[in-house]
């Protein structure tokens, strides 16, 4: 009898979700087909779900910046697991009506739980910038779908001060 392969498992033990910890978290498309980049209507209904989500489920939500192909987060939350099962299945029927048949998320969801609060501003900030180090955009704070609940104005700062009212400063200010 041949073995069944099975999946490398690659979410943290259950206790880990609900110690407290901020996530950075990459939720990517199926086959990083270019849905958010097709159709903005499509990430504008992503926001309204991330901004509704927090909201009801009480998650710090301290950035987020939607690629082409994936969404970045940076997020706490009592379970992230929940937290993203929700956001990917309440977008699942807008794009189903955008494209019949095809396929809107990759299976499972990659996060990275941070180790220290200090380290907050700089993964926002990076998260913040990977439409610049994509090429999409020249400035991060003319990106229209990057965000914060946490840090409100931090496009304005940026600008104003290249640090988002926040340490340490990005690679490259708003201009």
């Amino acid at each position: 009898m041949q073995d069944i392969p099975t999946r490398k498992r690659i979410r943290l033990s259950n206790s880990a979700y609900g110690q407290g910890h901020a996530f950075s978290i990459t939720i990517a498309t199926d086959g990083r087909y270019h849905w958010f980049r097709l159709y903005k209507r499509l990430s504008a209904k992503l926001v309204e779900l991330l901004l509704d989500l927090a909201k009801t489920r009480e998650t710090i939500l301290y950035a987020w910046c939607i690629m082409p192909d994936h969404i970045h987060m940076l997020a706490q939350d009592k379970d992230v697991v929940e937290l993203v099962r929700l956001l990917k299945g309440r977008l699942i029927p807008a794009a189903r009506r955008l494209e019949p048949g095809r396929v809107l998320w990759q299976r499972s969801f990659y996060d990275h739980a941070l180790r220290e609060v200090e380290s907050l501003p700089a993964v926002a900030l990076y998260i913040w910038q990977n439409p610049v180090r994509a090429g999409i955009i020249d400035s991060a704070c003319a990106y229209p779908w990057s965000g914060s609940l946490v840090w409100p104005d931090w496009k304005a700062t940026l600008a104003a001060d290249g640090r988002a009212g926040i340490n340490p400063a990005p690679t490259q200010p708003c201009t």
